[in-house]
């Protein structure tokens, strides 16, 4: 897959999304270094298919999204649902929002397939590289607009000129921040996988699905909400060219279950606080999967680990109602 380029169908996307900036309800304009800022939702509505291309653009052209339901005692919620093909790519290699891009509280942290191209972060590559890329889109969570050392940062590392890079961003605290959070699902069980020492390279396809969780204005709240739907409330299910005795030993004491320890069953927006709303801060393990289900394409078993978590899910999102 060398010679596939994750930039040029994610450009695209962006492009056409900015050509329909109205129907999208999203804005862009030019930043002074003369990259491209696109906004899906901090001075604009942002909308559900603004939501959809911010999600397949991180994957690079390699995966979809829809949305679907899910029930939640007397309330009704979306999901976001995403299927990709070569995972490792789509996800690992792009989508990751492990690209540190400045510090403190509420520090952009880059995501999507420029990251493929700069390969300046842990997780970027993994074999591969976005060396056909002519322009790139980096994807950032942030409740303020990107300024120009942001910019300027990419482009050097994905040594392009700065009018080459398209900077999409969106704060948690909108419906396309909590969608793309959402979204998240193989990617967060690709990344936890590969730290157990699971050839990740072997998982052919994947599919997630977590509910989308009701807005709300301040952004540690909707921090805690968006990732409760991850860390409570998301199954992932994928599909792995490995025999049983591969599969089975890892998914023990894998997920974020009630086995956990002292966090699980605390809504996150509360431990988020604690560790001075800052990601780095945060344990690993709180940063693990409700419920995952992987296929072993070998034999045809499938091995489950973890919970779904319906009443901290209802705490989160509507309190003691």
């Amino acid at each position: 897959m060398q010679e596939c380029s994750l930039n040029r169908p994610a450009v695209a996307m962006i492009k056409e999304a900015i050509a329909h900036a109205d129907e999208y309800q999203i804005k862009s304009w030019r930043a002074k270094c003369g990259s491209t800022l696109v906004d899906m939702g901090l001075t604009c509505p942002g909308s559900w298919k603004a939501a959809q291309v911010f999600v397949e653009a991180g994957f690079g052209g390699m995966g979809r999204a829809a949305f679907g339901r899910f029930d939640l005692g007397a309330y009704t919620l979306p999901t976001i649902d995403v299927w990709v093909d070569h995972p490792v790519l789509a996800v690992v290699a792009s989508q990751a929002g492990c690209w540190p891009l400045g510090e403190g509280e509420f520090a952009a942290i880059g995501s999507g397939p420029a990251r493929a191209a700069a390969l300046a972060d842990r997780w970027s590559g993994h074999g591969y590289h976005d060396a056909h890329a002519e322009e790139v889109v980096v994807q950032i969570q942030t409740p303020s607009v990107p300024p120009d050392e942001v910019c300027l940062n990419v482009a050097d590392l994905c040594h392009l000129p700065p009018e080459k890079v398209y900077v999409v961003f969106a704060p948690t605290a909108c419906l396309v921040g909590h969608v793309q959070v959402a979204s998240r699902t193989v990617e967060q069980v690709m990344i936890k996988l590969f730290l157990r020492g699971f050839d990740i390279h072997k998982v052919l396809h994947g599919f997630g699905t977590a509910p989308v969780a009701p807005l709300v204005k301040d952004e540690v709240e909707a921090m805690g909400r968006a990732n409760d739907c991850l860390f409570y409330g998301a199954t992932t299910v994928l599909y792995a060219d490995l025999p049983d005795e591969a599969i089975e030993p890892v998914l023990k004491s894998f997920c974020y279950d009630v086995n956990a320890g002292e966090y699980w069953g605390v809504p996150f927006a509360q431990v988020f606080r604690k560790f001075n709303c800052n990601w780095h801060e945060v344990p690993d393990l709180l940063d693990s999967p409700a419920k995952v289900i992987i296929n072993s394409l070998q034999t045809g078993h499938s091995f489950a680990g973890g919970q779904i978590n319906p009443e901290v899910l209802q705490r989160s999102f509507f309190g003691s109602r």
